[in-house]
This record gives structure tokens, C-alpha cells and sequence, in this order.
């Protein structure tokens, strides 16, 4: 829960520190290795924030209203209840998603410290109706569902719904039961304009936007006011609820055990911040910003010492607390200078909670002692975790990232658990999106004992002709302890022979032939064991097959080019290739699909599925379709080959069965619902439709490619990887099975985001927005980037795809093209300014001519670099015949 109780954290952390053996050793910073991520659940629908129960369950509010418990111990998540809630603007206005899609809805979840008792939910959200309003409202949790009927409506306030944004939404109790709730500005970005002007809502005493509350909630559904508030109670102008007054997105409330201050992030104009306060206090928005420097969006000269609120729209104080409170740490859209901030570009601040160690004295997992007094954050755009220490007196001290191998993407709230696992609540990058595949729970749990081993087995030759000779290898195994005590393999044939070995990386001598399991079994110094297994046949060596592409580049196609190949197979027990055994596929995979799981996923799929086909029945996978159909069986709904039967052929199919795969359907079928799947997008589900409509085909409805030809490419600049495939399976050797080997290569598009090169140096990372690939900036007098392994057969230029060129083309930068290292022969340079941005906004570098494959570098230089001058953003590199 979010709550504390002082006196027991100070007892038991002067305890621990009296008394626990390896205080010291704990006190140490952690592997990395010891944390590891598990995702909880998934298929949640914009969740908004969470609390934790006593009892390890995870109380989740929706966006749009439900109310969900996940169960860590059935791994499920049940509705408990629905709460109606508004989810529109007035006017077709948004920064994200469709017009009138709003950032109202359900905002924040807290439960009562006494829960156990007397099983009170507290709730912030904006209710259905005309009347444009927020309310902070009391249910009771009564067996599996929220008793509706028990509401009271604790506090309201009026709300406007013309233009978006920020209505905050944390909440917490503090150690005296008094309820604290962060309120957003609720304004736009203009601040001239009466909805964006948030001199009347955070700037206003007597406006409870803009502010974090400290409310006492009575045991009758009412409140009152404790002491210590910024207004007392009865001030002409104010509001006595206001305990923090000017904040604009306040995102996440914290407090330390220890101290009972608060902390929290808030999300701002340009700069984001991560404040603290000790008391009742104003923080200066929209007057200041981090370290109260001036909010550049107000145009008219203040007084930074005598604060006059002179908007026409105000209705509370005119003179304004002197001397606002500034941030302890701050960042904006550039490197941070003063904080170990990673990346750049798009930003959005997350508080996440504040760690004592003693307040998980009897927890199964506790953090380490490493982070007692350590707060936890994130950015919901960049994906990071973050931890910041404090001074005694709650100022910053220090900063680092948290596992910075995780990737997560939008983090909306954070959360230890009694057990001292903490949670992590995941809205995603699809804003409001309903049922995003990134809208999941995760756990982060720490391991501070001995560390199970991962045995990986493997073998330098997994098949071939008899002697076969070769070693099996062990590489790959880990063990973070480094206390592996013994290496065990036994290598068993097809009549359940076995030969044993307690080397690590034995070597063997199969002479008869056969299928053989070779098992490797590790153990550390305690016990702990992990196994792996692999396959190797002994009597047939495998075919070699090979993709070339004589006179066409091997890198990348070009739209509208031709894309000469040529097969290439060999066998050594096949003295005569036959041909009907050979496969060759070609297609293009969409962009925007993951290359490597696809891959993975065609290697195993017949030739007559596109590549649409195999995508279609690896999202069927990913979405579990297959607990209501199966492919020829009637299941719930109706195998896919009576739907294929049904539909094809017919006019318009791909869009009637998309429409129903996003949208949900019944009674088609019998009375058996589907239900809808909105994070399904149209490409996906058209993939989807593919696979369903091929599911009847068999292999003879298409044929293979010749082993050799020309292959036009569709002339179109969108198009992912070009893929090829080719097969062989021989004719197997005496009683050893027939082996089939595959190959597969993928043609790129000319255009390759710098998001995915595969080297940089002095390049800093800068997100646009979360859904735009990255870009790079030069970050120094000289910086690169480096694409490995490229064929640069035919190109005569390349181009760079640079954001805002107009800014620097008369400056003093250098590009150069060069081959194998940074330092390598130059195949194209020039100065910026000797460029021009063409039609197709590229600045093209000439490259002379260079056959074959290279290491390619684009090295940027600039001697009068200086931290501070005009940069450049390039998003993207295409190359060019």
C-alpha cells in the first residue's frame, strides 16, 4: 500500500544494521544479473496507475474506467469492477491518437491504510456526463467486486474539456492517514488562450488544479484539513486542500518512510523535473521552471521575488508566494549537463517509489541496502529506470541507471510489493489505444543468494558422414557466480548406448550411425544444477546451399531494379542434386515486423505461404486464436479451414474479416462470441486473413522459383526486407533419416534508419517521439556511424536524411565515406556547405566506384565543434544507384 509507518522502519533499520552479518556486502552496488524482469500481464487496456495489497495482490485502474486485481499467485486478472468516466474533449483537439481522444477517464488508485479492516479504494477520475468535472470518491471492496453502491464522493472540482491536457493522478497516504493527490493543470499549450492558461488553475489559490491536495478522509465519506497546508482554512481567495501549489503534470507521488517528505516527477513544457518537498510549499508554475528559471512562454517581465497573477482568468490571490521552490533534478530535450540523464529529444518524468530497506524487514526478496534511501523514476517516453540518492536534507546527491539492459516502454507507475519485489505498470506507446501490446505488468525481482546456472550445449559439427569427429562445447554457459563444480555430458545413441564425460568440452568419435542426444548437465558449489540437450546425426553430412546475386548488389534492392540470383547445392552423398526437392520462396516482409522472428518462423513454413501467411500465423500465436480455433478441427468458434472454405474467393474479404477480428463479432458461427481485439492493427489483421484464407492450399498451389532468374522488384519506396529462402532435402544415406537444409538472406530497402546501424561513436541518441525511430546527433569535433558487412557493388551515392539542413548547410562541418574503420580510405567526402538538399530531401555524397562488400563509416567532423553550437539531426541514410 501506499502508505508508511515511521516508528516500525526505524526500529527494524536499527536492528538490521546492528545485527545482519552481511550488512556490508549489501551495502555494496548489486549485479546487474541479480534483477531479473518477469512479465505478470499482459492484455490490460491503457492501465493508469496501481496499488499493492498486504496480501501481494495488484490493485489496477484503466483509463477508461476498470477496476483489475492481478492474482500473483493464480497469475490471473479479474475485473472487479466498471466505474463510468468520461473519455472525449468538446472539440477535436489531440496531441496523440484520434480527434477528441482525451487524457480524461480514471486517473489515480490509493488504498486506505486500514484496507485489511475496513476495505475502502479511493479513486481520482473524471465521471460520464455534460457536466464537466473530477471527483476523488470512496468504494468499498467487498469479496470479488467493488461495491458501486458504497460510493462517496469525498471531493469535486469542475474540469474543462475543450483541449487536452494533464490531469496528474497520483495518490498516497502519509504516516498521519492524511490523503495526498496530485491534480494537473488541466490547460493547454497556449498559455494566452483561456484553456491553456494555467495561471488560472496552477497559479491559482483558489483552483484546486494545478496543486497536490493533502485532505484527512473521514470514516462518514467526508474530509478534513490538517494543519499544515499552504492556505489555512477560512483564507479569503484559497483553497485550504492546497498542500503543493504550482505544478503542472505532477506524475507519481512517493515519500520516504524515514523522513515522511514527498517526492514526485512531473512532466513540463520542455523541461521535465523531479521535485521534493519538505513541507506545504509553491513549486512556480507557470512562473518558473526547474531551478526557478523564468517560463519563456510568458512574455510579459515579473517580478521573480513579487509574483503578481494578473490573468484575467484568476480567481484566488493576486500576489503569489515569493521565491518558489525549485526542482532537485531537472532535464529537457537536450543532454543533460548537470544530471547523468540518458538520451535526448522527446522526454515525460515518472516518479516511482522511494526505497527503505527497513520497510521489508520479513520480505522473501529484498532490495539490497544498496538503494535505502534511493528514489526510483523513469521517463515513460525513454524507457529508462533511474535511481537518485538524496542528501540528509532530500537534496540531490547522486544518480544512475537502473538496469539499464531493460527496455520498457511507458512506464505509468511503479510500486515495491511486501515480498519486496517491485512492480512495474506499462501503458506503452499507443496513446489510447485500447488493448496496446504494450499495456502489461512486470515484475522486478532480486536474487541476493547463489545464482542458477544456464547450461547451454552445443557441438562444432551437429551432423555428417561416419567417423564423424568433433568436439562438444560448452560455450554459451553462464554462471554469474562463477561456482560451476562440474561439467557432466552423456551422449546416448538410438539403442539407449551411452557414453559419459566429465570433460567440459569433450571430444568425440561417433563411428556408427545414428541420431544420438548429447546432454549436458552443470552444477555449481551449491547444488544448483541447469541441463541442455542437442541433436547430432552421424551417417549423412548435411547439403550446402547458397543464395548469390551475380551482378545485382547484396546489400539492398531498389525499387522497380531487377534482382538477379543464383542458387548454389551441394551434397556429398547426393552425386545427383534432384531437383524436386529443391524449394525456392521469395516475398517482401512489411516494414515495421521484427526480421529475426521472422526468420525463425520461415524456416519452418511451406513454400505456398507468403510472407503475409507466416506473419498471419505468428500473430494468431502471439494473440492465443488457437484457444477458440484450430486449423481443421471445430473448436469454440470454427476452424480456419471452414472460414477458408467459406470466404474465398469472395469480393472484399480481407476487409470484412479484419473488421471482424478488431472489431469482434456473434452469432456468425452460433452463439459463440469473439471478442474484439483492438490492439489488432488493419496490417496485422490483414496477415492474419492471409494465413486463415491459405490455410487450404497445399503445397502444389504454388510453385518454387527456378534455382536461377531475375526477380523484379515492386516499385514502391515503403517495402521492408526483400527475402529470399532456399532449400535442399537429400536423399538421406543408408537408414539415416533425409536432412534438409535451409538458407535464407534479406535484400534491405536503400533507406536505413541510423536507429538500426550497427556502430556509432560520439553520436548522442535523440527520440523525436516514441513512435518515430531515433535519430543521431554528432556529439563532438569527430563522430560516426558504421553499417558492417555492406555490399556497395553499384551505388554511386548516399544520401543523408538530415532535420533541418537549412540550419547548418553553411557551416563548417565534413562528411566522409569511409572503407573498413573510421581511419580508413576515404570513397567520398565533402563539406556540408558544398551540398544542397534535393527534391527528395537527401544531401547526396558522391562514392566512388568500390566493388564488393565493406564496412561502411560515416564520419562526421567539425574542428570548431563546441558544446552549445548548432547541431544536426540525421534520421536516416538511403543509397542510391
Amino acid at each position: 500500500m501506499k502508505y508508511i509507518n515511521l516508528s516500525l522502519c526505524l526500529i527494524a533499520l536499527i536492528f538490521l544494521q546492528c545485527h545482519s552479518p552481511n550488512s556490508n556486502q549489501d551495502e555494496k552496488k548489486p549485479d546487474i544479473n541479480r534483477f531479473e524482469i518477469e512479465l505478470v500481464a499482459e492484455n490490460l487496456n491503457q492501465p493508469m496507475s496501481m496499488d499493492v495489497l498486504t496480501d501481494g495482490r495488484i490493485l489496477i485502474v484503466e483509463k477508461d474506467g476498470a477496476v483489475k486485481v492481478f492474482d500473483p499467485y493464480s497469475q490471473l486478472v479479474s475485473t472487479i469492477a466498471q466505474i463510468p468516466v468520461n473519455k472525449r474533449f468538446n472539440q477535436p483537439f489531440t496531441t496523440s491518437g484520434k480527434k477528441y481522444d482525451a487524457d480524461d477517464g480514471m486517473h489515480g488508485v490509493v488504498l486506505d491504510p486500514d484496507f485489511d479492516n475496513n476495505k475502502l479504494v479511493y479513486m481520482y477520475y473524471s465521471p460520464e456526463g455534460e457536466d464537466s468535472k473530477s471527483v476523488l470518491a470512496r468504494y468499498k471492496w467487498e469479496g470479488n467486486s467493488l461495491d458501486l453502491n458504497s460510493k462517496k464522493i469525498l471531493l469535486e472540482w469542475s474540469t474543462q474539456r475543450e483541449r487536452c491536457c494533464h490531469w496528474g493522478g497520483g495518490m498516497i497516504f502519509d504516516r498521519e492517514g492524511n490523503l495526498l493527490i496530485a491534480i494537473g493543470d488541466n490547460s493547454g499549450f497556449n498559455i494566452n488562450d483561456k484553456d491553456g492558461d494555467s495561471r488560472r488553475t496552477s497559479g491559482n489559490s483558489n483552483d484546486l488544479r494545478g496543486s497536490i491536495l493533502r485532505i484527512k478522509p473521514e470514516e462518514d465519506g467526508t474530509y478534513s484539513i490538517p494543519d499544515g497546508n499552504l492556505f489555512t482554512k477560512g483564507m479569503e481567495k484559497t483553497r485550504p486542500e492546497i498542500y503543493i501549489m504550482g505544478v503542472r503534470n505532477p506524475w507519481r507521488l512517493t515519500m520516504d518512510s524515514k523522513t515522511g517528505w514527498l517526492y514526485w516527477g512531473e512532466v513540463g513544457p520542455s523541461t521535465d523535473e523531479f521535485n521534493r518537498a519538505r513541507e506545504a510549499g509553491y513549486f512556480g508554475w507557470p512562473y518558473f521552471i526547474a531551478d526557478n528559471k523564468k517560463n519563456t512562454a510568458i512574455k510579459t517581465e515579473y517580478d521573480t521575488l513579487h509574483i503578481v497573477n494578473n490573468s484575467q482568468y484568476n480567481t484566488g490571490l493576486v500576489e503569489l508566494p515569493a521565491k518558489p521552490i525549485p526542482s532537485i533534478a531537472w532535464y529537457d530535450r537536450n543532454p543533460s549537463e548537470l544530471f547523468p540523464i540518458p538520451g535526448s529529444g522527446s522526454l515525460s518524468a515518472v516518479g516511482g517509489p522511494f526505497y527503505r530497506k527497513a520497510d521489508f524487514n520479513n520480505a522473501e526478496r529484498p532490495y539490497p541496502a544498496y538503494y535505502d534511501g534511493k528514489w526510483f523514476v523513469t521517463d515513460y517516453v525513454r524507457g529508462w529506470i533511474m535511481v537518485i540518492e538524496v542528501d540528509d536534507e532530500g537534496n540531490y546527491y547522486s544518480m544512475e541507471e537502473f538496469m539499464p539492459e531493460g527496455t520498457f516502454k511507458g512506464i505509468n507507475d511503479m510500486d515495491f510489493a511486501p515480498n519486496g519485489d517491485m512492480y512495474v505498470l506499462q501503458y506503452g506507446h499507443d496513446s489510447y489505444a485500447p488493448y496496446a501490446r504494450d499495456a502489461k505488468l512486470f515484475k522486478i525481482k532480486y536474487n541476493g543468494g547463489n545464482r542458477q546456472p544456464i547450461a547451454k550445449a552445443s557441438s562444432d559439427k551437429i551432423a555428417g558422414s561416419v567417423p564423424m569427429k568433433g568436439r562438444l562445447l560448452t560455450e554459451g554457459t553462464i554462471d554469474y557466480d562463477n561456482n560451476i563444480s562440474q561439467y557432466n555430458w552423456v551422449l546416448t545413441s538410438e539403442s539407449a548406448e551411452s557414453i559419459e564425460f566429465s570433460e567440459q568440452n569433450p571430444d568425440i568419435n561417433i563411428e556408427v550411425p545414428g541420431v544420438y542426444q548429447a546432454i549436458l548437465t552443470v552444477t555449481d558449489e551449491e547444488g544448483a544444477i541447469d541441463r541442455d540437450t542437442i541433436e547430432i546425426t552421424a551417417g549423412n553430412e548435411p547439403p550446402q546451399v547458397s543464395i548469390e546475386f551475380p551482378e545485382s548488389n547484396s546489400s539492398f534492392y531498389f525499387p522497380g531494379d531487377e534482382v538477379k540470383y543464383s542458387i548454389n547445392i551441394s551434397d556429398d552423398e547426393d552425386h545427383q542434386i534432384d531437383n524436386s526437392k529443391i524449394k525456392i520462396w521469395a516475398d517482401y516482409l512489411p516494414e515495421g515486423f521484427e526480421l529475426q522472428n521472422f526468420i525463425t518462423n520461415l524456416k519452418n513454413s511451406p513454400i505456398h505461404f507468403s510472407a503475409n501467411s507466416i506473419l498471419g500465423k505468428q500473430l494468431i500465436n502471439q494473440n492465443n486464436c488457437t484457444q477458440c480455433h484450430r486449423l481443421n478441427q471445430k473448436a469454440v468458434g470454427p476452424s480456419f479451414y471452414e472460414i477458408s472454405n467459406h470466404y474465398k474467393g469472395k469480393e472484399g474479404v480481407y476487409a470484412q474479416l479484419s473488421e471482424k477480428i478488431m472489431g469482434g463479432t456473434k452469432g456468425k458461427w452460433g452463439q459463440a462470441e469473439m471478442p474484439a481485439n483492438p490492439a489488432v492493427s488493419l496490417v496485422e489483421a490483414n496477415a492474419i486473413v492471409d494465413y486463415i484464407l491459405n490455410s487450404t492450399n497445399s503445397t502444389e498451389d504454388k510453385t518454387s522459383l527456378p534455382r536461377s532468374g531475375t526477380l523484379k522488384v515492386a516499385n514502391k519506396d515503403d517495402a521492408g526486407h526483400l527475402i529470399f529462402k532456399a532449400s535442399y532435402t537429400d536423399n538421406g544415406w543408408g537408414k539415416i533419416s533425409p536432412l534438409e537444409t535451409s538458407t535464407v538472406l534479406g535484400l534491405k530497402n536503400p533507406r536505413v534508419f541510423v536507429s538500426s546501424y550497427d556502430t556509432t561513436s560520439n553520436m548522442r541518441l535523440y527520440t523525436p517521439h516514441f513512435k518515430q525511430p531515433n535519430h543521431l546527433i554528432p556529439n563532438g569535433k569527430t563522430s560516426y556511424i558504421g553499417l558492417n558487412d555492406t555490399d556497395l557493388t553499384g551505388i554511386t551515392k548516399v544520401g543523408l536524411d538530415i532535420i533541418n539542413f537549412a540550419k547548418i548547410e553553411k557551416s563548417n562541418w565534413k562528411i566522409s565515406l569511409k572503407a573498413n574503420s573510421p581511419s580508413g580510405e576515404i570513397i567520398g567526402s565533402s563539406m556540408l556547405d558544398n551540398l544542397n538538399e534535393e527534391v527528395d530531401k537527401f544531401i547526396k555524397i558522391p562514392l566512388k566506384s568500390t566493388i564488393g562488400k565493406k564496412d561502411l563509416f560515416i564520419v562526421i567532423e567539425n574542428n570548431n565543434y563546441q558544446k552549445g553550437m548548432e547541431v544536426f539531426e540525421i534520421r536516416s541514410v538511403k543509397f542510391f544507384k
